[in-house]
């Protein structure tokens, strides 16, 4: 057995130790991710894991039960509103560190209440369960160079769907960026070129783009790189090994007037081609490839809507559910089979703020017509019935 087989059925070995455990992820487990994010300041990565925690755990609370005789201090909303406070989106962080306080009042949203009210002249370093969190000057640069990085900046137009408006439940899809594959001239820029793809992503607020550091610890354990020494299956396993559900394979070649970019994205799955697309690039310099980049990375979002709809007829385990191509969900989609409860109503002002949901499993396309799809269980934490929805990752 050659060196890379040896390599490949290693890290096959632990997909199967791990088991489906990225599709099984609690609300306090996604909430301790979202505190590590915020650690870091990566304010949207921390964002989209106190989302996720709160589409099943939608309350505040100083003590929340995780399991068993275990609770931890539970603030979501109020992390949220922070984040949104580092990013300029004051407006949006009021919202979240009010309904906090409405919940369950604590000093740390209080501070920022104020600090965006303008009754308090600078933040006040406070402490929540974890980690600690000091506001710091450089705490501002990072604000200052996020919001020029916002998808704000985007041409009108530029995107076809809101993913904030459409019901989440666990978190959305995860993708893992492959280094790109540059030749010729371009080689020196792979780097810049993979940070811009990434950067994009994780701006779009879409996906759940898988940090670089994830993808380079598994190499590590694996002693592999990711640069042209490792084929695509092995790249699949190690991208679903940090958690991803797809992968993207970038390439990138240039030519005397200008080139082309190229992108695939492959469920860790299957490792079927989900989408493939090109962006020709006008001009040779560094910059025009970084254009090209982000195109692609729109392109990529919009070929991925999120999309709602309910399963309407059941076979055994085989399931049907009322959105098709019509709706842009296509073979190899991955959606989440959910149940709708009670309502979700502001604690102060009573304005129904959603639905709490039971997540059933997930699934994934198999066969898709215009106004309806196939699709089969990957993972079944409860049993799914017809009349139960389905939303897409």
């Amino acid at each position: 057995m050659t060196l890379r087989k040896s390599a490949l059925a290693a890290v096959c070995l632990l997909v199967i130790a791990s088991g489906s455990a990225f599709g099984q992820s609690k609300f306090y487990q996604y909430y301790s991710d979202g505190l590590d994010y915020v650690e870091k300041k990566d304010w949207l990565r921390a964002i989209q894991e106190f989302r996720s925690a709160i589409s099943l755990e939608f309350e505040d609370a100083a003590r929340k039960r995780t399991y068993g005789t275990r609770f931890i201090e539970y603030f979501p909303h109020r992390e949220i509103g922070i984040c949104h406070y580092f990013l300029g989106e004051n407006q949006a962080a009021l919202k979240e560190l009010d309904l906090s306080a409405a919940y369950a009042s604590s000093e740390r949203a209080g501070e920022y209440i104020d600090l965006i009210r303008g009754t308090a002249p600078v933040p006040v370093a406070t402490k929540p369960t974890k980690p600690s969190r000091a506001h710091t000057e450089e705490e501002s640069a990072d604000r200052s160079r996020m919001e020029t990085n916002r998808t704000g900046t985007l041409p009108v137009g530029a995107l076809t769907y809101d993913p904030s408006r459409v019901t989440q439940v666990g978190s959305r899809l995860g993708v893992a960026v492959i280094p790109i594959t540059l030749k010729g001239d371009l080689a020196q820029y792979g780097d810049a070129l993979t940070d811009k793809m990434v950067t994009q992503l994780v701006n779009l607020r879409r996906f759940k783009v898988i940090e670089r550091g994830a993808l380079d610890k598994v190499l590590s354990e694996q002693q592999l790189q990711l640069s042209g020494a490792v084929d695509e299956a092995t790249a699949v396993e190690v991208g679903k090994i940090a958690g991803a559900d797809a992968i993207i394979l970038t390439s990138a070649v240039q030519s005397r007037d200008g080139g082309k970019v190229s992108a695939r994205i492959i469920d860790t799955e299957t490792g079927e081609t989900i989408v493939a697309r090109s962006e020709q690039v006008e001009g040779s310099d560094v910059e025009d490839f970084e254009k090209a980049v982000d195109a692609l990375a729109i392109m990529i979002y919009n070929e991925l809507p999120i999309v709602e709809g309910f399963i309407v007829s059941a076979e055994g385990e085989t399931f049907y559910v009322d959105v098709g191509s019509l709706k842009g969900v296509r073979k190899g989609s991955k959606c989440v089979a959910f149940r709708e409860g009670k309502e979700i109503k502001h604690p102060s002002t009573g304005e129904v703020l959603g639905h709490q949901v039971t997540k059933l499993g997930e699934l994934v396309v198999v066969q898709v017509q215009q106004k309806v799809a196939q699709v089969r269980i990957v993972d079944k934490e409860q049993a799914i019935k017809v009349g139960d929805k389905i939303v897409v990752k």
